[in-house]
């Protein structure tokens, strides 16, 4: 995939495959989007974590071999046919400890159920592995490099703060990594997860109607809405 960013992922995302994640997990289009914004740079945040060693490398190189065949030239249809089970397995791999705190954070920003929140991650989680794996060869700086650009770490994939999905950067403590910087994220709309949203509502025409509420990853997507 040329220009391979988070923008990239949320537009192949976007239209049939946020449809059919949708259709799966019983939500509204919208619903699956807000989740998404905020649950994809997390997935990555956590493989990225857990390839800082070198065992966790290994781990997470085998869990690309195993998915890098997968075709998802058609998005909704790999979707369609997507392992929820397996998804699951996956966000427990990848979440590890702190899978119970980030479903509540991101349930709570987005407004969807906790129940939901788990079944949108471990839908899309098998595509996050397909994408990375297709991707990893063209990386100079193997799977952390590739992970790290993902992130907005840069080439090396590190840095000396944690990112925070909704803007800015924090301190990281040695064992919380990137995804334990996310659970102590502020409120703004900015940052990686609102880029996100943005693409993944490119391809969706869903016009429904939401509750005015402020602040937080529902703002931002209250305000794209109203701009359309």
């Amino acid at each position: 995939m040329a220009g391979f960013d988070l923008n990239s992922i949320g537009s192949l995302l976007s239209g049939k495959g946020v449809a059919e994640i949708a259709k799966r997990a019983k939500v509204k289009q919208s619903d699956v989007a807000k989740v998404l914004s905020a649950g994809i740079p997390a997935l990555l945040s956590g493989m990225h974590d857990n390839a800082s060693d070198k065992a966790g490398e290994e781990s997470l190189g085998r869990a690309l071999n195993d998915h890098g065949k997968d075709n998802v030239e058609n998005v909704g249809a790999f979707l369609k046919g997507a392992d929820l089970k397996d998804g699951k397995k996956i966000l427990g791999h990848v979440l590890g400890g702190n899978q119970k705190a980030l479903i509540e954070q991101i349930a709570g920003s987005s407004g969807v159920t906790k129940g939901k929140t788990t079944t949108i991650l471990a839908l899309a989680a098998p595509l996050m592995l397909s994408l990375l794996a297709q991707n990893n060869n063209s990386s100079s700086g193997g799977i952390l490099g590739l992970l790290g650009g993902l992130l907005g770490l840069g080439g090396s994939g590190t840095q000396s703060g944690a990112i925070d999905m909704t803007g800015g950067s924090q301190s990281q403590s040695s064992s919380g990594g990137l995804l334990g910087g996310l659970l102590g994220g502020g409120s703004s709309s900015s940052g990686l997860g609102a880029g996100l949203l943005g693409s993944l509502l490119g391809g969706n025409s869903e016009p429904e109607p939401e509750p005015e509420q402020s602040g937080g990853l529902l703002s931002g997507f209250l305000n794209l809405f109203r701009g359309k």
